[in-house]
């Protein structure tokens, strides 16, 4: 066995550069990752889907296609936006890597008055399609597997009574009361969206109606060209509030 004498050895105390963390700089591009969803939208064919359902609403040539819109629009809610007025920031923060969006105003005018009840069939179609190219690049669930639909509603809340439909809710605070439905995927966090209405706060959690449109709506949206298991192979679930009334 060997000894050593003499001090230990110690680490050196000499100055090291700082760490300098700064919100600003050149190149700086927020929350990149919403531009691969951006992308998304036009390799599945959502953008220009969207583009030929709301060519009519449009007398003469356009400065941002509707479909490009309709896709900044959600790719930025899936950032987390909660308003237009916030979707118009941040495509602005970006626009230096991704290229102009369109203004909030025109942002608004394609939900408000482009996007009505006789286009809301085609929309729907073209997401529709959009999840089949999705699914037949990959991203389907796994062939043979039950396909269970999650319907549940939750709520949303409103700090101004200005909004459409805006009402008290039953656990007393004020908004919206939206059903949705997601496809139940362990692998997917929340499960993948497939339908949702968006109802006054005041809404109950058991409208039988309700529950059969957005099952309806649930369907229409799967991948039409995915072979789907057998009927005996696929369950529609809701939680016991919901089941009260709309299950009979």
């Amino acid at each position: 066995m060997f000894c050593r004498e003499g001090t230990s050895q110690v680490k050196s105390i000499a100055a090291v550069s700082r760490v300098k963390v700064s919100a600003d700089g050149r190149g700086v591009v927020s929350q990149a990752g919403v531009g691969m969803v951006r992308e998304l939208a036009d390799l599945t064919g959502l953008s220009q889907q969207v583009t030929a359902v709301l060519a009519d609403t449009y007398r003469g040539p356009w400065v941002h296609a509707p479909g490009s819109v309709f896709a900044d629009l959600a790719a930025e809610v899936a950032g987390g936006a909660d308003c237009i007025d916030g979707v118009g920031q941040r495509c602005a923060d970006r626009e230096h890597a991704f290229g102009a969006a369109a203004s909030t105003t025109t942002m608004w005018r394609l939900v408000d008055s482009r996007i009505d009840t006789a286009h809301l069939p085609g929309i729907r179609a073209a997401r529709g399609h959009a999840r089949a190219a999705a699914w037949a690049g990959g991203a389907a669930p796994a062939p043979g597997e039950w396909l269970h639909l999650d319907i549940d509603a939750t709520l949303a809340i409103d700090h101004s009574d200005n909004k459409q439909h805006a009402a008290p809710t039953w656990k007393k605070s004020f908004g919206h009361h939206p059903l949705l439905v997601f496809l139940d995927r362990p692998e997917i966090a929340g499960g993948e969206a497939l339908a949702g209405l968006l109802r006054a706060g005041n809404a109950g959690s058991n409208t039988a109606a309700d529950h059969i449109s957005v099952l309806r709506w649930a369907r229409h949206a799967e991948a039409k060209r995915w072979v789907a298991p057998a009927e005996s192979q696929r369950t529609n679930t809701c939680d016991p509030s919901g089941s009260s009334g709309s299950g009979r």
